[in-house]
C-alpha cells in the first residue's frame, strides 16, 4: 500500500470511527516536526500544522478516553503514544498563528458536526463552562472557582523526612510519619496534576475552607447544585466528600451510563467509593464522576462521570481553540436534541438553569440559542486545506440519509453547469485541441478526478458532481453560486436547507448575476422556513434581476412562487 492510500485509511478510521490511534497517526504525520513512525523519515509533502493540529485534538480533546487497561505493556504503549502526541500538539498549537487556530477550530467543528447527533452532544460539552474546568460546577457557570480541597502530599513528605522521622521516633518514643493529607489549594492544572486518589486521605483531618471563602456551610459536603452566597460571590463547589467506604453523599451527582464497560454505575476496584470521589451510585467502572481514583485522577475529570471516561487519568489536556460559553454549549446541545439523542434532554435543561442563574438578560441569551439551533450551518461548504504538496484534504464523513436521497437527485443538474464549473476551474474544453464535445468533456472531467485524487474514471459519480459545483461556488464562481443555491433550494444533491440557498444567492447577487437576483426575490416573497419573509427586498431584488435582463421564464423556483400565489404565504414561512 502506497503512503496515499494508507492515509486515506487512516483518515476514514479517524474520521467515521473516531479511532484513537489513527487519528494520533495522522497527527504525526502532517506535523513538521515528528516522524510518522519511529525508524522513518519525516514526509515533508504532507506537512499541514493545521490538520495536524486538528487530528491531534481529536484525540486528544477533554473526556476522550483510550486505554488497554487489561494488559500492563498495552497500558503503558498507550500512554507514551499519549504523552508524546500531547508535547508534539502542545509545540504545534504555540506557533499557530489566530488565523490559524481559527481554520482548526472551524475544521474541527465540520469533523464533529458531521456525526450527527453525537457530535452535536461532544460539541456542547467542549463549550460548555463545566466541561474544561477542574471540577464540575453544576450546569456549566461562567464564574471561575478559585479553591478546591484536594488530597496531596504532606509538606514533609520529602526523601530526607525519614531522618527526620527517625530523629523524632528517638525523641519521643513514637513513630511521626507525614501520610497524605486534605488541603485547600489554587484551582490550577499543576495542583490537580499532584492530586492523589482520595481513598488515600481517609481519616485524615479536613481543613475549614480559607477565610478568604464566604460560604457558612462546609462545601466539601454541598451538593453539586449549591447556590451562591447572599454576598454575591459565586458558591464553591468541589467534589462531594465520602461519608463512608460504601456510598457517598446523597448529593452526588447520578451517573449517565451510555452502555459500556466504562460508564457502569456499579462499583468496582477502580471506581468504587474507596477508589473515588463518587461512591455508590455515583461511581464508575474507571475512576469516579469527578476524576478520582485510580485511572480517573487529575485534571479533566469535569464530565468524567457517567461512562465517558476522564482525561485526567493521564495528566494534561490539549490546549484548545475553543472558548467556553454556555450559550454556544445550549446550541449545540439543543441540535444534538432535535437529532434525537437520549442524553441531550439533561443537557439542554442544565445548560439554561445555568445560564438563568449567572446572567441578568437569560431569556434573550437562550432565545439566541434556540434561533442558532433551528438554522446552525456548518462552516465550511466542503472540508478544506491542502497538504504541501497540494493534494486537498479528503473528506469521508459517511452521508446521512437526507443527503443520501438528495444525490439521487443529481440527474437533475443541467449538463451545462457541471461544464462552465469545469471549465471555470480551469479544465477547459477546447474542440481543436481535444476533438468532439463528449472527448473534450471526457477528458476535462479526468484531470479534475486526477487532481483531487480520484479515480479517473472519466465520468462523475453523484458526489464528484456535486464536490465540483461547490468548488466552483466557493472559487467565486457566479453562476455556480446560483446553481448551489437552487440545489439547496430544491434539495438536489444536497440537504434541502433555505439558509444555504440565501447565501449562495446573495453571493451570485453580489456580482450582479440576474438570475441570482430574482432567486433572491422569490426566497424573500415566500419566507420559507429559515429566511424571513420581506416584501421590500422581495420588490428590490425583482426590480434589479429586470434591470440586468433576466426573463421571468426562465425562473427554477417556480413552485415557491405558487405557493406564494396560492395562499398568500405558505406555513413554512411562519416562524
Amino acid at each position: 500500500m502506497t503512503l496515499p492510500d494508507a492515509v486515506k485509511v487512516w483518515r476514514q478510521e479517524a474520521w467515521q470511527r473516531d479511532d484513537f490511534l489513527a487519528q494520533v497517526r495522522l497527527g504525526d504525520l502532517y506535523s513538521t516536526n515528528q516522524s510518522i513512525a519511529p525508524g522513518e523519515s519525516k514526509n515533508a509533502a504532507f506537512a499541514d500544522s493545521v490538520e495536524a493540529y486538528v487530528w491531534y485534538f481529536m484525540a486528544l480533546r477533554p473526556g476522550r478516553d483510550y486505554r488497554a487497561d487489561d494488559n500492563m505493556s498495552a497500558s503503558d504503549s498507550v500512554a507514551n503514544v499519549r504523552n508524546a502526541a500531547l508535547n508534539n500538539a502542545e509545540q504545534i498549537y504555540n506557533s499557530l498563528t489566530f488565523e490559524q487556530r481559527l481554520d482548526a477550530r472551524a475544521r474541527i467543528l465540520y469533523v464533529l458536526s458531521s456525526r450527527g447527533a453525537e457530535g452535536f452532544l461532544t460539541l456542547g460539552r467542549i463549550h460548555a463552562s463545566g466541561w474544561q474546568d477542574s471540577n464540575y460546577r453544576g450546569g456549566g457557570s461562567s464564574l471561575p472557582q478559585t479553591k478546591v480541597r484536594l488530597c496531596m502530599r504532606s509538606a514533609w513528605d520529602h526523601w530526607w523526612s525519614s531522618w527526620l522521622w527517625w530523629i523524632w521516633s528517638g525523641l519521643t518514643g513514637r513513630p511521626y510519619p507525614h501520610p497524605p493529607v486534605w488541603k485547600w489549594v489554587d484551582n490550577e492544572p499543576v495542583n490537580w496534576e499532584r492530586r492523589l486518589p482520595d481513598y488515600q486521605c481517609y481519616g485524615a483531618e479536613i481543613p475549614p475552607p480559607p477565610a478568604d471563602l464566604s460560604s457558612s456551610t462546609d462545601s466539601t459536603t454541598m451538593p453539586i447544585t449549591s447556590t451562591a452566597p447572599s454576598n454575591g460571590e459565586p458558591a464553591l463547589i468541589v467534589p462531594p466528600a465520602q461519608t463512608s467506604a460504601a456510598n457517598g453523599p446523597s448529593g452526588a451527582v447520578p451517573t449517565v451510563a451510555p452502555g459500556n464497560d466504562y460508564g457502569s454505575t456499579t462499583d468496582s476496584s477502580y471506581g468504587s467509593a474507596a477508589g473515588g470521589d463518587a461512591g455508590g451510585s455515583g461511581s464508575t467502572s474507571y475512576g469516579s464522576g469527578y476524576g478520582s481514583g485510580g485511572y480517573g485522577s487529575g485534571i479533566g475529570g469535569a464530565y468524567g462521570y457517567g461512562g465517558y471516561g476522564s482525561y485526567g487519568g493521564y495528566g494534561r489536556s490539549v490546549s484548545s481553540v475553543f472558548v467556553t460559553n454556555d450559550a454556544e454549549a445550549l446550541t449545540y446541545f439543543l441540535i444534538a436534541q432535535s437529532f434525537g439523542h437520549p442524553l441531550a434532554g439533561p443537557y439542554v435543561s442544565n445548560e439554561r438553569s445555568a445560564i438563568r442563574y449567572y446572567n441578568a438578560d437569560a431569556g434573550r441569551i437562550i432565545a439566541d440559542s434556540e434561533k442558532r439551533a433551528r438554522f446552525w450551518n456548518a462552516p465550511y461548504e466542503y472540508y478544506p486545506g491542502a497538504t504541501a504538496k497540494g493534494e486537498l484534504h479528503s473528506d469521508e464523513s459517511l452521508p446521512s440519509f437526507e443527503q443520501r436521497m438528495a444525490l439521487r437527485r443529481v440527474r437533475e443538474i443541467p449538463l451545462t453547469s457541471m461544464v462552465e464549473a469545469l471549465d471555470f476551474r480551469g479544465y477547459r474544453m477546447n474542440p481543436r485541441l481535444c476533438g468532439p464535445p463528449p472527448v473534450c468533456l471526457n477528458r476535462a472531467v479526468t484531470q479534475f478526478q486526477t487532481a483531487l485524487n480520484w479515480e479517473p474514471t472519466g465520468w462523475l459519480n453523484p458526489i464528484q458532481t456535486v464536490r465540483l459545483i461547490q468548488m466552483a461556488a466557493v472559487d467565486g464562481d457566479a453562476i455556480a453560486q446560483d446553481r448551489l443555491g437552487i440545489m439547496y433550494a430544491k434539495g438536489i444533491g444536497v440537504p434541502q436547507n433555505f439558509v444555504k440557498a440565501e447565501k449562495w444567492f446573495i453571493k451570485a447577487a453580489n456580482q450582479r448575476y440576474p438570475d441570482a437576483l430574482f432567486n433572491l426575490s422569490v426566497l424573500y416573497r415566500v419566507g420559507p422556513n429559515g429566511v424571513e419573509p420581506d416584501e421590500h427586498k422581495s420588490n428590490s431584488y425583482r426590480a434589479q434581476a429586470a434591470a440586468a435582463g433576466y426573463a421571468q421564464a426562465r425562473c427554477e423556483l417556480l413552485d415557491l412562487l405558487k405557493l406564494a400565489d396560492a395562499a398568500g404565504r405558505p406555513e413554512g414561512a411562519k416562524r
